[in-house]
């Protein structure tokens, strides 16, 4: 959904990673609804999320400036060597906090893999490209009307997909996913 290229930001003096999203035939309504996903995306902040530092949009085509982690995927981390239970699972709690902020946010990642989950130096985890990731629907459902904040409102405005769309990467997806169902957090 996105081409990624190493940059470096002159002004902060350090390594990004620059991601360009592809919209898929929506016209300007498509390029708006990236552009609001990747705002909400960019509000996301947690030790266990890659951070989004930009974002915004050249023609038709909208960027985000991001965290560039140097480490590897959970794939090739585990791939690696033999490594002890205790230490996978503490790689696997981290990845779950960084989805739990994201699902607190409102966000649904829908491709959550290990070629989605980076190991860095000193074993931090983050949770990286969220670029599938929609506001989740499971809000509109089940939180109380009086009680959604601005920030959460205009997360349920914006949808990346429409609804009953397959998304995300077959072998990893939940039923209901896979079906062209409704996902929410618990999907990911």
């Amino acid at each position: 959904m996105g081409s990624v290229l190493e940059a470096f930001d002159p002004e902060l003096e350090r390594k990004v990673a620059i991601k360009v999203l592809h919209q898929q035939g929506d016209g300007e309504e498509g390029r708006l609804r990236l552009l609001r996903e990747a705002q909400a995306m960019a509000r996301l902040q947690h030790p266990n999320v890659v951070a989004i530092h930009d974002v915004g949009a050249l023609g038709d085509r909208v960027w985000l400036a991001m965290e560039l982690v140097e480490g590897q995927t959970l794939k090739a981390w585990l791939a690696d060597h033999p490594r002890p239970w205790s230490e996978i699972l503490g790689v696997m709690v981290a990845a779950a906090e960084g989805l739990a902020a994201a699902h607190a946010a409102g966000l649904v990642h829908r491709d959550v893999k290990p070629e989605n989950v980076m190991v860095s130096a000193g074993e931090r985890v983050r949770v990286a490209d969220f670029g599938l990731a929609r506001a989740g629907s499971e809000l509109r459902e089940e939180a109380p009307p009086g009680e959604l904040t601005s920030q959460t409102s205009s997360l349920l405005e914006s949808e990346l997909t429409h609804a009953g769309a397959l998304i995300g990467t077959p072998r990893y997806m939940a039923p209901e996913g896979l079906l062209g169902l409704p996902v929410d957090a618990r999907s990911d």
